[in-house]
């Protein structure tokens, strides 16, 4: 998996482990082959998260140091989503599926 976001040299090694058709697309889920590629990827993906937060403040004209405010606001409102326990009962989920 590629995160361009992050640069061009950003890669997690996993393979697609499920696939969903949604409008309009499709939704992937990513098994990726060991802890340390799976915490890299998770960290990359909050990271983007942050960025397009971010930018969606920007509309407003927020200050350019506004950004570690608004990384704060996010991870209060989102992190939990990313937490272990989370993870835990997504991959619990899935196996039940």
């Amino acid at each position: 998996m590629h995160m361009p976001t992050l640069g061009s040299d950003v890669h997690y090694a996993g393979y697609v482990a499920w696939c969903e058709k949604r409008a309009p697309g499709y939704r992937v889920g990513i098994a990726f082959t060991d802890p340390q590629t799976l915490f890299g990827a998770r960290m990359g993906e909050q990271v983007c998260q942050i960025e397009h937060y971010y930018r969606l403040q920007q509309q407003q004209n927020p200050p350019l140091d506004y950004i570690e405010a608004l990384a704060l606001e996010w991870i209060s409102l989102n992190a939990v989503e990313f937490s272990q326990a989370t993870l835990d009962r997504a991959l619990a989920q899935s196996a039940l599926d």
